[in-house]
């Protein structure tokens, strides 16, 4: 599968209908979505297999037919899928879908108190409570309305968010108790900064102590620090970003092996093979061969 470069910079549909819905399929042990996270809002919905998910600090463990909910600007992740081949489908969506242009009681109440994470709602959505199985219905008619361009499919696809949405809120609990931020958003903002700088900066050397001096930490502390908020040691994720981008170049480009390696910032090939069979489970020539 193809993997998102992330800060995400893509646009999800466009200004005139800020929604895109995704089909994915992942092999067995494949890395199923690099860390990221977006200013829109995302259901995802497992239809194949098993698999895991991060969402800020919290892993989840899903099973075909149930769901998680990602808010505006969390961290988020699939981890190694299970033992066969699993499938996925998501719709992001920015909340100006849900109104908010001009002063609304809806918006007001509802909507910005949502995305601004004062709400305590669940992530994980599973097919137990009759409120769950109503908001996975919802869910498969959203993709079903936008995968097949059904007549009026936007109109009934805005409805049908403001259902979710409202579904998502009951779940919370009947007071929608106003809560603090479950994680302090100064470590968010140090987390994304990092991120965002390995993002940039894959294809250079870049050393430990540089990524710890960009929040000022220890580059002890910087460790246990950057593994709890995302489950990957610094190196870990350096390494998967390079790979990912490395996948890309093994697919769309004929450049040599040894000539994406470097690209990408490895300097030894053995090192740049193991590395890339550990994520995708194939070596590189492997990969190629297989993609095309």
């Amino acid at each position: 599968m193809q993997q998102a470069h992330l800060k995400e910079d893509r646009v999800h549909g466009d200004p005139l209908y800020p929604i895109r819905v995704y089909e994915i399929h992942c092999q067995p042990g494949e890395e199923l979505l690099e860390l990221h996270w977006h200013d829109e809002l995302e259901f995802l919905m497992l239809t194949q297999g098993s698999a895991v998910f991060r969402v800020s600090m919290d892993e989840y463990e899903l099973k075909a037919g149930e769901a998680i909910f990602v808010n505006a600007g969390q961290l988020h992740s699939g981890l190694i899928a299970g033992d066969e081949a699993c499938s996925f489908k998501a719709v992001v969506f920015h909340a100006d879908m849900l109104g908010g242009e001009r002063f609304d009681l809806v918006w007001e109440k509802y909507i910005h108190p949502l995305i601004q994470q004062k709400y305590g709602i669940p992530v994980h959505i599973r097919n137990r409570l009759s409120e769950e199985r109503e908001l996975l219905e919802l869910l498969q008619q959203v993709f079903d309305l936008n995968l097949n361009e059904r007549p009026l499919y936007e109109l009934s696809t805005k409805a049908h968010l403001h259902m979710l949405i409202a579904k998502l809120l009951t779940l919370g609990g009947p007071s929608l108790t106003v809560q603090s931020p479950p994680v302090n958003p100064t470590h968010i903002d140090r987390i994304k900064r990092i991120i965002e700088y390995i993002q940039a900066n894959y294809s250079l050397p870049i050393r430990l102590e540089e990524l710890a001096a960009l929040v000022s930490f220890s580059e002890s502390y910087f460790c246990r620090y950057f593994k709890g908020f995302t489950g990957k040691s610094p190196l870990e994720y350096l390494n998967q970003v390079r790979a990912q981008r490395a996948a890309s170049l093994l697919k769309d480009t004929d450049k040599k092996i040894t000539e994406i390696s470097l690209d990408v910032g490895f300097n030894t090939l053995s090192y740049f093979i193991g590395v890339f069979k550990a994520h995708f489970g194939y070596t590189p020539s492997e990969y190629r061969k297989r993609e095309r």
